[in-house]
């Protein structure tokens, strides 16, 4: 395979790619792999061949020790399933030439399924993502998502969004929100549960990720949105999410205030009411192992997850 590195220009071929898939996760979106730093998208590289689209990277400087056994990080080749077995193939072709241990992150149950017994599977469930049916989040019909609704009906009793004369609106993002947007992270973060060696990194990261979304969507990113929830002078609730050409949404950032009651439930339901009603699933992301946000996650109801496997090559005996 001849890898070179990534374009930006790229992203509108790997589009095109996933739209012929049934892709459900997120590893394909250009904000995911160009704004988190783990990818290290400066020297992530790119190869095209037989209708498959291979992307690898070698993770930035803060992530190599987590994964010493290997130089190469693969995401799934992107391809029709009649592809995968021979692409995961190449895979390992090529990571025996450059001697390395073949290592494919983020790949599906259905790929696996393909692949049979021929590799080393792992699965870590902290790194699932919740999909959930959009009919669910949009009405919230049915006993189970009872909570839900209470919450939501005493948001507008007390803020009356929308109506006229109110304070309290729900609508787009504009670039004059940016700093009250930056303000209202600032304050949820200092709630994260994060450990303490890693709450800076993380928040900083965070911080760089969404301002990139942002400015993905004033270049002109028509798969991407962002929406507020405004209160007087005050954001109290922020959404960044976008539409894959697989047909997925996904929320990327949801943020809000939790001093004005039901604002969560509020603005989860309004984001999945504008943007999400014509989407296969909404991928609402990984709890990455914490509690409070698995619990959050589950009252939910997700309808399936998009689960995560490492692929290795099996030890020569």
């Amino acid at each position: 395979m001849q890898f070179r590195k990534i374009k930006d220009e790229d992203f509108d071929i790997i589009a095109q790619s996933q739209s012929n898939t049934l892709y459900n996760g997120s590893e394909y979106s250009a904000l995911y792999l160009k704004g988190w730093e783990f990818f290290n998208y400066p020297e992530m590289e790119i190869a095209f061949e037989d209708g498959v689209i291979y992307i690898r990277f070698i993770p930035h400087d803060k992530y190599k020790e987590e994964f010493d056994t290997t130089k190469y990080i693969y995401l799934p080749p992107l391809c029709a399933l009649d592809k995968i077995k021979d692409a995961y193939a190449k895979i390992e072709e090529q990571s025996k030439a450059d001697d390395d241990l073949m290592y494919v992150m983020a790949t599906p149950d259905e790929y696996v399924e393909i692949l049979g017994d021929e590799y080393v599977y792992k699965h870590n469930d902290d790194y699932d993502e919740y999909l959930y049916l959009p009919e669910n989040l949009i009405t919230l019909t049915g006993k189970r998502y009872h909570g839900k609704r209470n919450h939501i009906n005493n948001f507008i009793k007390l803020y009356a969004p929308d109506e006229e004369g109110s304070e309290c609106r729900f609508r787009s993002y504009e670039e004059r929100d940016y700093k009250k947007v930056m303000a209202l992270i600032a304050g949820w973060d200092e709630k994260k549960e994060f450990d303490e060696d890693s709450y800076d990194e993380m928040k900083n990261d965070e911080f760089k990720v969404i301002e990139l979304g942002l400015k993905m969507i004033f270049g002109g990113c028509d798969r991407c949105f962002a929406d507020v929830i405004e209160y007087g002078d005050k954001i109290i609730a922020f959404c960044f999410g976008e539409i894959t050409p697989s047909n997925v949404g996904i929320v990327h950032f949801e943020k809000g205030d939790i001093n004005f009651e039901g604002v969560y439930p509020y603005v989860n339901q309004r984001v999945a009411q504008k943007h999400f009603k014509e989407v296969r699933y909404i991928n609402r992301q990984e709890d990455m192992g914490l509690e409070g946000l698995r619990k959050s996650k589950q009252s939910y109801y997700p309808a399936a997850f998009a689960r995560k496997n490492v692929v290795e090559s099996k030890k020569e005996q």
